[in-house]
């Protein structure tokens, strides 16, 4: 399996949203501001850095960091994965790449933090894979819980 990243061009966005696991695609519809589309593209637009992540060719997620303000050293990292990390082997893949792709996201950071939706499992077992930690935080957006997670960068 070859694992290989592009830029998340409004081709990708496209792509992306009807392929989302129901999970990523209630998140991302929970913490939109307005339509999620446009509100995905801003998101896009406005990240540090942001990347599209493929195995085999096959669009897998999106994901980047976002400073907190214009100065900040303080990055909020965000993925947005589609079905295809649900099959084994993309996702024994995926995880195995991801480490280099979060040195990547948190390099002009000196913390990275945000919001995962508690009933995303597989997100919360793979944050806290990263070394990401979990404080008990929470807050409801739409009727949803929640989770905050930060993690300092050494």
């Amino acid at each position: 399996m070859r694992v290989t990243v592009g830029p998340v061009t409004p081709e990708v966005v496209t792509e992306l949203l009807p392929r989302l696991r129901p999970v990523d695609r209630l998140e991302l519809d929970c913490m939109a501001m307005g339509e999620t589309e446009a509100d995905l593209r801003s998101m896009v637009s406005r990240a540090r850095r942001c990347r599209a992540a493929y195995i085999d060719g096959e669009l897998v997620c999106i994901f980047g960091v976002s400073a907190s303000t214009m100065l900040a050293d303080v990055g909020c990292p965000w993925a947005l994965m589609t079905r295809a990390v649900d099959r084994r082997e993309f996702r024994r893949e995926f995880i195995a790449d991801s480490r280099v792709g979060l040195e990547w996201l948190g390099q002009d950071f000196r913390r990275l933090w945000n919001l995962v939706a508690e009933e995303n499992a597989v997100a919360i077992r793979w944050l806290r894979w990263l070394g990401f930690r979990f404080d008990g935080r929470a807050v409801d957006l739409r009727g949803h819980r929640f989770l905050h997670f930060d993690k300092e960068i050494a």
